[in-house]
């Protein structure tokens, strides 16, 4: 293949509009049943691999090693794999090729997702029904709700609305809009590996020692560009001020800066408190309390994150529809 044809799939910047029919399809439609989302079986094969590893190898080196490994494969896999089918969808036409660009974005952004996951705890929580509150969480954030208070959920709701702007949303369109739907694959597949075996315990601080690390660094553009596009989105509110003091001095808290600084930035644009204990497999982990508890955590306090978070995607999305027409002086 030749460096031109290489740089037409792999280059997102003229691909814009179709980019962002897919993420109206997916804000119209929402995430596909699992047996139709390739995220579910990406996440299940990456699990049976890492189930395996676990078995054979016991040393942690051994398991650095095989994990280094098992993420590059995934990596490399994916990558090649999505080329090849734009490759393919190219060669038949060029409408095929844009048809697929919107379903590979389709499927790689989480905008509805987002949405639908906080409004699940919230509609329980506004009719007093917590433990359908709990389920839901749990179900969302894979940890321990059963203890949880209202106020709790609440709190662990913003938080994962905050971090989601950042994986669900503006990464994956951070990596297509430079590198196309190949790259926005490639970002997809760092998250999906880092959930399966980045987790800083015992069993995986080995196997997904690569992979926790290699997420950070693949987000440590998105999370700073979330965290100012929260920024924005509080000034419409006139609390970019504050959003940012908060930002600035309690972003760098969290264990993972790409969650730090965005749950920092909502914390201060929404005037509430954030981090605490979090509960997964009935082990404790204390987050870093980050910003001032000004306003109290009731439901109507999701709402007000969900409209901070679209609002910051709005903003995200003029700025690349801007710098693709000025680059390409087209509008498709």
């Amino acid at each position: 293949m030749s460096t031109a044809a290489l740089w037409t799939l792999w280059s997102g910047v003229g691909l814009v509009a179709w980019i962002l029919l897919g993420v109206v399809v997916d804000f119209m439609v929402g995430n596909p049943p699992k047996q139709y989302n390739p995220l579910w079986y990406l996440v299940n094969g990456l699990s049976f691999l890492a189930g395996v590893v676990t078995k054979l190898f016991r040393h942690r080196w051994a398991l650095r090693i095989a994990g280094s490994i098992l993420t590059l494969g995934a990596i490399l896999g994916m990558l090649g794999l999505v080329t090849l089918l734009l490759m393919a969808a190219n060669h038949f036409s060029v409408w095929a090729f844009r048809a697929l660009v919107v379903i590979l974005t389709y499927y790689g952004v989480s905008v509805r997702g987002l949405s639908d996951t906080a409004l699940a705890v919230y509609a329980p929580l506004l009719g007093s029904r917590a433990d359908e509150a709990r389920f839901h969480l749990a179900v969302s954030l894979g940890r321990d709700t059963a203890a949880l208070s209202s106020s709790e959920m609440i709190r662990a709701t913003i938080e994962t609305v905050a971090e989601s702007t950042c994986e669900g949303v503006v990464g994956p369109l951070v990596y297509g809009f430079v590198g196309g739907p190949a790259w926005l694959w490639v970002y997809k597949t760092i998250t999906a590996i880092t959930v399966v075996v980045g987790h800083r315990d015992e069993t995986y601080e080995g196997l997904g020692w690569f992979a926790a690390h290699l997420d950070d660094w693949a987000n440590w553009i998105p999370a700073r560009l979330t965290g100012w596009l929260i920024l924005v989105a509080a000034g419409m509110e006139g609390r970019f001020h504050h959003a940012h003091t908060v930002m600035r001095t309690d972003g760098g808290r969290h264990p993972h800066s790409k969650n730090g600084l965005t749950e920092a930035a909502m914390a201060g644009a929404l005037g509430v408190g954030l981090g605490g204990p979090n509960t997964l497999g009935g082990v404790v982990s204390l987050r870093p309390r980050v910003g001032t508890p000004e306003n109290p955590l009731v439901p109507r306090t999701i709402l007000h994150a969900l409209a901070i978070s679209l609002r910051a995607t709005l903003v995200f999305i003029m700025g690349m529809s801007l710098i693709s027409v000025v680059w390409t002086g087209r509008w498709l």
